[in-house]
């Protein structure tokens, strides 16, 4: 699985938008028949999380990189620095970096490995986590 990710990045969405970078992820998941936006409650493994939609119990989800449209899905878009318009799906994610999938983004092919961060995207280098 690699390095885990951080129990921060987990939890609730109230307040997870904040200036510098802190809070919580907002993953869009596809849990029994509710589409919507959902938080992580555990990391399973480097493709897999438990994840709580509101009105929904907890379900495991698998890490796809699309839109997810079928039961037990979830994805994690991140972003590039050409302005918030170039985005990515996340393939699969560590502590560290992160596996992308283009999805409006160009600054990076498909099946690239990549740092992520939570406070700013650099060039070429790193993208930034899409937060609540």
């Amino acid at each position: 699985m690699g390095r885990p990710l951080k129990k921060m990045n987990f939890g609730p969405r109230a307040d997870a938008a904040e200036v510098d970078g802190g809070g919580q992820w907002a993953p869009a998941a596809f849990t029994d028949s509710l589409h919507g936006d959902a938080h992580i409650v555990k990391q399973k493994g480097a493709k897999r999380f438990l994840v709580a939609t509101t009105g929904q119990p907890d379900q495991v989800c698998t890490l796809v990189a699309r839109t997810p449209n079928a039961s037990g899905e979830v994805s994690i878009k991140v972003r590039d620095t050409d302005g918030g318009s170039g985005t990515y799906y996340v393939s699969k994610i560590s502590g560290r970096t992160c596996t992308l999938v283009a999805d409006t983004g160009t600054q990076f092919s498909d099946g690239v490995k990549v740092p992520w961060n939570r406070t700013g995207a650099v060039a070429n280098e790193s993208v930034l986590i899409t937060l609540a």
